[in-house]
């Protein structure tokens, strides 16, 4: 045991002193080929060029050291089923890495990306990194062909969760390091050595490659390196977890990647209840909203570091107690934290909680009730700015021309700002019995949001009311973009008529309108 435990640990050092040599040369190949992280004005906000694919040196860190550590197996006396598992992750690394490769130099488009990650995961679960069973408090319940789905569905959300977290100097590899060495143990405590030396492999790596990505950063993972976190570290919670030959003891894994795993999944909820497709960008992740409290780049790596420990040491206390429980219990503590906070997950919250509120209430109303009736939510996703005088307008619009429903979404990433609203008549016309017009907004030729209008189809109603509505946004626009261009909020208008009649017509910005 103490043998393992030394090799274990030399693994670790010597991943850790690779990566230190290597990420400078890949740093200069990566600049010299114009492989290279610019800035933009809505995503990007960091002030220079930077060189990504970063997993490269990461990889071959890795790579390097297990080929190394391997010449200690005697591979005469393993059976060969034995070493397929570790060829499909062989596979599945250098995969996805070529994949993030091709993303990072050319940018690909997410359908081929998501193509590309489905295939790699097929080949780990047909190579061994298959959920058969879930051990659960005790409890081994058997997944039968429903297994292989789940297996994939996973590799692809740790996979997704791990790249969609990396929009912070040193985020991804600090997270990454936390989350492959604790797996690490997790694989130790459990019995499974190889697994143990390949996470602690990627820990040693990801903290070497730290020392070049710390804030401010003069590199870069980019696809190449999240991608291939995400995929090693999806991969190996299967394997590390096993309990005997085929129940997984998912409670432990899937708290220690519960962070990156909450972000993506606050972020699809917060999408898809404000009507944005799932692939809309914003600035309301993890890391954005940390730092919207005001924590520097060094201070939200400490944050996340703590947090994620938090709920390691709960997955790994449950592990070697015998306590399942401890696991989700430590992910309550952290999220529930977060949310009391307002620090992270409080907007998508309220949106389940208001959601939920009216579908309870719909199932309870009569079915003779008239179109007097509202229901009207909105919640402030992320800023300061009064985006409710401009909701309030629409409102106050909708309830004078009759209208059935009216959505406003504002997403301004490049201030962290974001506005949801939906006010709608309780009882709705078929589908067939109204009308209904979006129309984008735009500022400062950027897309800043979209309102949306639903009118019963009456004879003779709907264009004197379309008219009225184009009158109306296009009063809108100038106070919205003296909402994102002021650092104070303007609410010198709001008083006035609803907002419409205090400035005077500017369509400075043209918006589009789009019948159905």
């Amino acid at each position: 045991m103490l043998e393992l435990q030394l090799l274990l640990s030399l693994v670790f050092i010597a991943s850790f002193l690779t990566a230190v040599v290597l990420t400078p040369l890949v740093r200069a190949l990566a600049i010299r080929f114009n492989v290279v992280d610019r800035p933009d004005d809505r995503r990007k906000l960091h002030g220079r060029v930077i060189a990504r694919s970063g997993g490269t040196a990461v990889l071959f860190a890795v790579l390097a050291v297990c080929a190394v550590a391997a010449f200690r197996i005697d591979y005469a006396r393993l059976a060969p089923e034995s070493l397929i598992p570790y060829l499909g992750l062989l596979t599945a690394m250098v995969g996805v890495w070529l994949l993030g490769l091709a993303d990072d130099i050319w940018t690909l488009r997410g359908r081929q990306k998501l193509l590309g990650q489905v295939l790699l995961a097929l080949v780990l679960v047909i190579t061994g990194f298959h959920i058969h069973s879930l051990y659960l408090f005790g409890f081994n319940i058997a997944l039968g062909p429903l297994g292989f789905i789940i297996s994939v569905m996973w590799l692809l959300a740790t996979t997704n969760a791990l790249n969609l977290i990396d929009g912070a100097d040193g985020l991804c590899s600090t997270l990454g390091a936390v989350i492959c060495g604790s797996l690490g143990i997790l694989a130790s405590v459990n019995g499974h050595y190889a697994e143990a030396a390949i996470a602690f492999a990627f820990s040693g790596a990801l903290l070497g490659f730290l020392v070049f990505n710390f804030p401010p950063a003069s590199i870069f993972l980019g696809d190449s390196g999240s991608l291939l976190v995400g995929m090693v570290a999806g991969a190996l919670a299967i394997r590390c977890s096993l309990k005997g030959t085929a129940g997984v003891a998912f409670l432990a894994p899937l708290a220690i990647l519960s962070l990156p795993l909450l972000d993506s999944c606050m972020a699809i909820i917060r999408r898809k209840l404000t009507g944005r497709s799932i692939y809309t960008t914003d600035r309301a992740h993890l890391h954005h909203t940390l730092r919207n409290k005001g924590l520097g780049d060094r201070g939200l790596l400490l944050t996340v570091t703590v947090l994620s420990l938090i709920t390691a040491a709960g997955a790994l206390s449950g592990q070697l107690l015998g306590r399942d429980w401890l696991a989700p219990i430590s992910v309550a503590v952290v999220f529930g934290m977060l949310v009391v906070t307002k620090a992270f997950g409080y907007a998508e919250v309220v949106l389940m909680a208001r959601k939920g509120s009216s579908f309870a209430a719909s199932l309870f109303e009569p079915t003779d009730l008239g179109r007097t009736q509202v229901r009207e939510r909105s919640v402030r996703l992320q800023g300061t700015r009064q985006w409710e005088t401009v909701w309030q307008t629409l409102t106050e619009f909708a309830e004078a021309e009759g209208l059935c429903k009216v959505h406003m979404d504002l997403n301004v990433p490049w201030l962290e700002e974001g506005f949801h609203g939906t006010w709608q008549r309780s009882k709705m016309p078929d589908r067939h019995d109204c009308w209904n017009t979006g129309m984008p907004i735009h500022v400062s030729q950027r897309m800043a949001g979209r309102i949306d209008i639903v009118g019963p189809a009456s004879m003779g109603q709907a264009l004197p009311t379309l008219a009225k509505f184009v009158e109306l946004v296009e009063d809108l626009i100038p106070q919205i973009e003296l909402l994102v261009d002021s650092d104070a909020p303007a609410a010198n208008w709001a008083n006035s008529a609803g907002g419409r009649s205090i400035a005077a017509k500017q369509p400075t910005q043209e918006a589009f309108i789009t019948s159905h």
